[in-house]
């Protein structure tokens, strides 16, 4: 703690940018600004196809089509304005994804409206759009790391156990120790924050700094608030876990539900003969039954019936619940295979058109560990506030998890999601799926 005399009258400060607003705040305020100045792309566009048409190089459709490509370039906007608070090493796949879909999926629009449109057009904006969305994106990672003074010296020590192997030094804070002679001139240093240690007992001389810095728009953050905002995991202190609250989106719940059962019905085609191959391929290889079915925990901690191609030895007797191991004795030849691709989780499909999953959202727990966690881990129930998914934001930011140790990694990621989930975290986790997909990463 820093010890030093606090004088009655408030200090000043030499940061004239000083502001009470959280990094996420200002983040979003930046990429609002940004997009709004992105504008100019769409006019230099329009500009682009007039000339292009006076020219006789296209037709009257190619400005048409770039005047419709605003709505893809607000969704864009929208979805990086919800993406400001990710982690600063997420936010470049984040940019990408979020750029491309809405472009993509704009000659399926003209389509079912059945009228006419210029691929052309579509491209000129997309380039332009993209290439505004990163060159903000650099300039902004380039020119604002923060820099957060450390008010206790425990605090390096404690935020580097929470955030476990990340390095500091590749992300956008600098961390600094609290100027000793800071406040014997009555300033309060040029900074982006201060980090406090939640666990030091309050005195009246820290509750005196504390209020001086709140006094000159210095925003305080804990331990845990900064190792949050560079991992994507939820930290919880551990006095407060039981009081710790978080709500769903209700509004966004059914969005992602319209979609997830359009997607689904919209790709029967192709996962139905999938299913029917994979499944006479696991009844070839070993005897028992082609599909594995278990009781999980889902949407407000309901149970459900999850559906599954069998990977393992089939055995007549209940077993009971343990996590699945590197190399396990019990997976089959085929079963390998199928967990490698994650072909094993096609029938969850079934599951997402009942409504108890969602392609994305935390993975559904066993019944028997969810108990077993809930008495152990205060927070653990509130994973279930959201519908649980095939995939999810800790399954592509740790992979499996075989130990109560990793289950409290896991849980950490799982809240994080929770507490953020949004259509542009949900097309990020589908991005890195695919990506975990080709690489094998995770897989048992």
């Amino acid at each position: 703690m820093v010890k030093s005399s606090i004088m009655s009258q408030p200090a000043t400060t030499s940061a004239e940018h000083s502001t009470l607003a959280s990094s996420t705040a200002r983040r979003q305020g930046a990429q609002l600004g940004w997009s709004l100045a992105g504008v100019s792309t769409l006019v230099l566009s329009y500009l682009i196809a007039l000339g292009l048409q006076r020219a006789g190089e296209v037709t009257h459709q190619f400005p048409q089509t770039v005047l419709w490509c605003a709505l893809p370039y607000l969704l864009a906007a929208h979805w990086l304005y919800q993406g400001a608070r990710l982690p600063a090493a997420e936010r470049g796949s984040l940019l990408l994804i979020t750029t491309a879909i809405p472009f993509l999926l704009m000659p399926l629009g003209f389509a079912l409206l059945q009228q006419p449109y210029s691929r052309g057009a579509i491209l000129l904006v997309y380039a332009l759009s993209t290439t505004w969305f990163l060159f903000g994106d650099w300039l902004h990672g380039r020119h604002h790391t923060q820099r957060l003074l450390c008010l206790d010296a425990s605090v390096p020590e404690q935020l580097q156990r929470l955030l476990g192997n990340t390095r500091l030094r590749t992300q956008s804070v600098r961390l600094e120790p609290w100027p000793k002679d800071a406040l014997a001139s009555n300033q309060i240093p040029a900074c982006d924050g201060v980090v406090l240690d939640r666990q030091i007992a309050p005195s009246d001389e820290r509750l005196q700094l504390l209020s001086s810095l709140k006094l000159n728009h210095v925003r305080l953050y804990s331990v845990e608030a900064v190792a949050e905002l560079l991992s994507g995991r939820k930290m919880l202190h551990a006095s407060q876990d039981e009081l710790w609250q978080i709500d769903g989106n209700p509004a966004h719940d059914v969005a992602k539900r319209v979609i997830d059962t359009a997607f689904v019905l919209g790709t029967l085609p192709l996962w139905l003969p999938l299913c029917v191959l994979v499944g006479l391929a696991v009844k070839l290889d070993s005897p028992g039954p082609a599909l594995f079915t278990q009781r999980r925990v889902g949407l407000n901690g309901r149970d459900f019936r999850l559906w599954k191609f069998r990977s393992m030895q089939h055995q007549q007797d209940p077993q009971p619940a343990r996590f699945a191991q590197q190399q396990d004795a019990r997976v089959t030849r085929v079963g390998r295979v199928i967990r490698r691709w994650r072909l094993d989780e096609l029938p969850q499909l079934w599951n997402v058109l009942l409504g108890n999953m969602s392609l994305i959202g935390p993975r559904p727990e066993q019944t028997q560990f969810v108990h077993e966690f809930a008495t152990r881990i205060p927070a653990y129930p509130y994973r279930h506030l959201v519908r649980p998914g095939i995939t999810g934001w800790a399954q592509v930011q740790q992979g499996y998890a075989d130990s109560e140790e990793l289950t409290l990694i896991k849980l950490s990621y799982d809240l994080y999601y929770v507490a953020h989930y949004s259509m542009a975290v949900d097309l990020l986790i589908a991005y890195k799926t695919i990506r975990i997909v080709l690489n094998g990463f995770g897989s048992r």
